[in-house]
């Protein structure tokens, strides 16, 4: 028994550790709708100003290369 006592106490401890995400505060409609134009503005703001290093992330594909590939010849067996 007192084993088992243990072992729930632990189980417990451990339960209380687990962060809990807070809840979300009530928004009127116009609060939700300002906050989503604010951030949709935003988004579009740092889009235009970091558009090349985000299409270079996205795109590594398109930088070109250091130097042009060999040319291939049809008459080298190897």
């Amino acid at each position: 028994m007192n084993r088992q006592s243990r072992r729930a106490k632990a189980r417990n401890r451990q339960a209380d550790r687990i962060p809990r995400t807070p809840a979300l505060p009530e928004l009127s409609d116009e609060a939700a709708a300002q906050i989503q134009h604010l951030l949709s503005e935003w988004f579009l703001w740092f889009s235009a100003a970091y558009r090349e290093p985000i299409r270079r992330y996205y795109e590594p594909w398109s930088v070109p290369p250091r130097r042009p590939p060999p040319r291939h010849r049809i008459d080298d067996p190897f």
